[in-house]
């Protein structure tokens, strides 16, 4: 076992595995509300959670949880792309 430079081989990095994150303060109910109405209207106008998510800074979770809170009805994967494609059903 060779290790070049010093350094170690620990092998592949596991799946989703993410480096260190930068921490951010709680939304306030407002900044919840405002992010809220946001991503809704957003989303209703065809929108992908994942082009939210590279918007606003929010992780998938909170994007889906807010919409969820807006009494949004999410897509199915594909959303309505797949319909545009006929894929829909």
């Amino acid at each position: 076992m060779s290790t070049e430079n010093n350094q170690q081989d620990n092998g592949p990095v596991p799946r989703g595995a993410r480096g260190p994150q930068e921490h951010r303060e709680r939304l306030t109910a407002q900044e919840r509300a405002d992010l809220r109405n946001a991503v809704a209207t957003a989303y209703e106008e065809g929108a992908s959670i994942r082009d939210l998510v590279a918007v606003h800074p929010a992780s998938y979770g909170l994007i889906r949880a807010l919409l969820l809170e807006a009494g949004v009805t999410l897509r199915t994967k594909g959303g309505i792309r797949a319909v545009a494609k006929g894929n829909g059903r």
